[in-house]
């Protein structure tokens, strides 16, 4: 029967106030850089007894406190019995039973086995430093508060032993692990299982071969020979200096180890020349290696072994080009143990399971942490946030803030008005700004609310969309909307190009038409080719047909006569047909390079733009500070 790391409390640790986790079997942390996914990796791993490197810098303090050496760091850990399909059981199995013994297996008369592991970070007087004390927890409880732990106690050497953590950074790389005899791959290659005979006939050709190859080579002969007087200069007159080839001990092998890799019908080439996607891809496969090698051992030495494996990875991405990302997750998926990955990839997050993923963000300096809640959502809701946010749009998971809007034309043009306000791409400041493809903001609200992204909304003005925008926050009425910073509301029925026109852009559209078509009566000939033809049909005002009961209809035509006339052919002209998406962004930099400053931004997008700044803390142009000021003060220009 198998084993599970079911809970995961931390307290005061790093930039982590106080967490509290229920753990899968597999478990993806995203969230911005700099927002505590690495603090809660080392922990786990702290847990677990694969890290023992610890400092005064691993205990938490706010911005005001100073560290006290009283101050320690509390990391929980709950270890449960399942069986095969992950389900809780209530006993430990004999072996783990026999792993764990009574020393620290609780009984729950309710929940039956389980296994509490508190690990404390504290200073110590007499060592001067920061020592990691283990204890039993007998009363697990509701909070790493409440619950009760035992006396100081050491992992026995079964738990030691069984309970192996694996923890892979950003930084990997094949190259390095070579190198380095504490790596997965040194490791793996300097374990011994050779006969003593063996290892001593191999280390005998090794040391012929080397003795050929200088023998051989006359530069080499002569280096050799001019080397070895530094012996008898240095040391004594025994002392010999040997260039080695090749390495002469099998403990030394790494030192000589290469990994070539050829494409195709292409020359062989050592990993050092291939780039870091190849070398960090390497580098996991030799941990999955290196693991399954050591299950295989234990296996050896007994049979009823049931070793327990936590694979903990920093962004498995590094490097990887989206395809090789997605490949690569699969990868993990088959990986034999539990698994903690932090990433950053919207194609590694489109492959989890929702349930899996826990969304990690920082305010006031602290961590927190927050599963997506499964649980609020029926499957029909689940299958739409799966297909039309994290598949499509799963950046938006990164944000530090969202704003929704209704279709392509806005998405376009919020981030041409965004640079020019603030001077900043809004992806630069985490500001994700998303066209919704019609009305379906719920969807998008309800990932966006359970991972408490703060976000806006910029929506037209129909009644109907309104309508659509109350149900899906929750707001009483359409009316109550307006006391919402967050939302902003185009006037008077007007969608984003009506809007425009009413603000008084109706010749910066038409010049912008013209620049996209690079034909300066393209407008006027739209005009005239169009004024006076059909409009297509509509429904009139009379009252349905008393035969047959349906709906009567009228024929309409286009009227582009006068000034209202023109305005409506410049509506016509830029929501026709493709029309939205291929002329919104010229029109928006259009707008934005007018002389006249206080025109460049529209009135209703510089309000949504003073609401993000406000919230992000972000400043907007000196140009538009002094035009506010203006404003205010009720001086005309």
């Amino acid at each position: 029967m198998p084993i599970s790391l079911t809970n995961l409390r931390v307290s005061n640790f790093k930039s982590i106030n106080n967490i509290d986790l229920q753990l899968n079997k597999t478990n993806i942390l995203i969230g911005q850089n700099n927002s505590g996914k690495s603090n809660l990796l080392k922990a786990i791993n702290i847990a677990l007894g694969s890290v023992r490197e610890i400092s005064q810098s691993d205990i938490f303090i706010s911005a005001e406190e100073r560290l006290s050496n009283t101050k320690s760091a509390i990391i929980d850990i709950l270890i449960r019995p399942i069986d095969i399909s992950g389900e809780i059981e209530k006993v430990f199995s004999d072996f783990w039973t026999g792993v764990f013994t009574e020393s620290w297996i609780t009984t729950d008369e309710t929940n039956g086995n389980f296994v509490g592991i508190r690990t404390i970070i504290q200073y110590d007087v007499r060592k001067d430093d920061y020592i990691i004390i283990k204890k039993p927890i007998q009363e697990w409880n509701n909070s790493i508060e409440t619950a009760v732990a035992g006396s100081k106690k050491s992992f026995g050497s079964d738990m030691a032993d069984y309970l192996t953590a694996f923890y892979m950074d950003a930084q990997r790389d094949a190259v390095e692990d070579i190198k380095n005899k504490k790596s997965f791959l040194g490791k793996a290659t300097a374990q011994g299982d050779l006969s003593n005979e063996l290892i001593t006939q191999i280390e005998g050709q090794l040391n012929h071969i080397n003795s050929e190859i200088i023998r051989n080579i006359p530069a080499l002969q002569q280096t050799n020979r001019r080397m070895s007087s530094i012996g008898r200069t240095m040391g004594s007159s025994n002392s010999v200096v040997e260039i080695e080839p090749l390495a002469r001990k099998i403990s030394d092998l790494h030192k000589g180890m290469d990994i070539v890799y050829r494409d195709g019908a292409a020359a062989k080439f050592s990993i050092a020349q291939h780039g870091m996607g190849t070398r960090s891809w390497i580098s996991f496969l030799t941990l999955g290696a290196y693991v399954d090698w050591y299950n295989e051992k234990i296996k050896l030495d007994d049979e009823d072994a049931e070793n327990y494996v936590m694979l903990t990875m920093e962004e498995p991405e590094a490097h990887l080009h989206p395809q090789a990302q997605r490949q690569l997750y699969s990868e993990i998926s088959k990986f034999n143990g539990q698994k903690i990955i932090s990433t950053h990839s919207p194609s590694i997050i489109a492959q989890a399971d929702l349930g899996d993923i826990i969304y990690i963000s920082k305010s006031q300096g602290m961590t927190k942490a927050k599963h997506f809640n499964i649980e609020q959502y029926n499957p029909e809701e689940l299958k739409r946030i799966k297909r039309e946010v994290i598949n499509t749009r799963g950046e938006l998971m990164f944000s530090n803030a969202v704003v929704l809007c209704e279709g392509i034309t806005e998405e376009q043009a919020l981030p041409i008005y965004f640079k020019e306000y603030f001077g900043l791409e809004p992806i630069c400041c985490g500001v994700n700004i998303i066209g919704i493809g019609g009305q379906n903001y719920k969807t998008f609200l309800n990932l966006i609310k359970d991972l408490q992204i703060p976000w806006f909304i910029f929506s037209d003005g129909e009644q109907d969309t309104k309508k659509t925008v109350k149900k899906a926050v929750g707001a009483e009425t359409v009316e109550a909307l307006s006391e919402l910073k967050n939302i902003i509301i185009l006037d008077n029925g007007n969608d984003y190009e009506r809007y425009l026109i009413s603000e008084g852009y109706t010749d910066t559209i038409i010049s912008a038409i013209n620049t996209c078509e690079d034909n300066a009566d393209y407008f006027d000939n739209f005009l005239n080719s169009n004024n006076h033809t059909s409009a297509g049909r509509k429904p009139s005002s009379a009252p349905p047909c008393q035969t047959c009961g349906q709906q009567i209809y009228i024929n309409t035509e286009r009227n582009y006569d006068g000034d209202e006339g023109r305005k409506n052919a410049v509506y016509d002209c830029c929501t026709g047909k493709k029309a939205k998406a291929k002329y919104a962004t010229f029109v928006a930099e259009t707008i934005i390079a007018l002389e006249d400053t206080n025109k460049r931004i529209p009135s209703k997008i510089k309000s949504l733009l003073k609401e993000i700044g406000q919230l992000l803390n972000l400043t907007e142009k000196e140009v538009y500070k002094q035009n506010e000021t203006i404003e205010e003060s009720g001086t005309n220009c």
